[in-house]
């Protein structure tokens, strides 16, 4: 365990159980009589590579802003076949929720961060809630939805080299794209820099303008002259994090507030529409 004067880190925490038992790291915020949403936070890698510990930096700035931050093990490709990456987060957010009463947390705010390839995973994960899962699996009674999505620079359509990084066969690219699932999402704000080679911003506009053709919630964030991983520059994960919470708050957290208000402004701009001269 380590700590800061604002939040407490609990590392290697196992999360499954058996031969192989899945961990996370958990950062809790500071201590509160009052549960707290939860975020897991998704490391990418090209599903082959990365760590939970590269998420450190991201779910610090969850738990500072009053988030249960955590970012858990999922198996690699190379070690197993694609969808073990994907199960793996289900069971994840099926956990959070079984273990909600230690944890401190709401289990009806579990929120979804994903960088690259773990945005990927996030938006599959929350696209296709209620997937059927083994009764043997992990904590298979308790449910997988999750309220929203910080999606940050993602592979949205797969093709290419990233559908030689899953090893997942032509015909059934359209399953693992998550812009298949735009329909079924739950609030999303996607974040890309413009000069983004890995995963370039069309890939990201398609997904928003895909979502809200179905009718659902998105948003955004489409950074000046920025490249894959801008998070690292000086002050962007603080200031991408904050418009996550933000964004949360707006749809799930404080939604009912927010409707209201925004009901409300409808109301005075009508108003003031009708005092206009014709």
């Amino acid at each position: 365990m380590t700590s800061t004067p604002e939040i407490v880190v609990d590392k290697n925490v196992p999360y499954t159980s058996g031969e192989r038992p899945l961990l996370w790291d958990i950062y809790r915020p500071a201590p509160s009589n009052e549960t707290t949403p939860v975020v897991l936070a998704l490391h990418g890698g090209g599903w082959r590579g990365g760590h939970r510990e590269m998420m450190e930096a991201a779910c610090s700035a969850f738990a500072r802003q009053g988030y249960l931050a955590i970012a858990p093990e999922y198996r690699l490709l190379g070690e197993v076949k694609w969808p073990v990456p994907l199960n793996d987060l289900r069971t994840a957010i099926r956990a959070v929720r079984a273990k909600a009463t230690s944890l401190r947390i709401n289990p009806d705010r579990v929120f979804l961060t994903g960088y690259s390839a773990g945005a990927h995973l996030s938006l599959l994960a929350a696209g296709m809630p209620g997937a059927p899962t083994e009764a043997t699996e992990s904590y298979s009674e308790k449910s997988d939805v999750v309220s929203g999505i910080a999606a940050f620079f993602p592979p949205a359509r797969i093709a290419g080299r990233f559908a030689s990084l899953l090893g997942v066969a032509e015909n059934a690219l359209d399953l693992v794209s998550p812009q298949t699932y735009a329909s079924t999402l739950p609030p999303t704000i996607i974040f890309c820099g413009d000069e983004d080679s890995v995963t370039p911003p069309r890939l990201s506009i398609d997904l928003y303008k895909a979502i809200r053709a179905a009718g659902g919630i998105c948003d955004v964030r489409l950074f000046s002259h920025l490249i894959h991983e801008f998070v690292s520059l000086p002050g962007m994960m603080e200031t991408t994090v904050r418009d996550a919470i933000e964004f949360f708050d707006r749809t799930a957290v404080n939604k009912v507030r927010f409707d209201q208000a925004l009901s409300d402004l409808h109301a005075w701009w009508s108003e003031r529409m009708k005092q206009l001269p014709p």
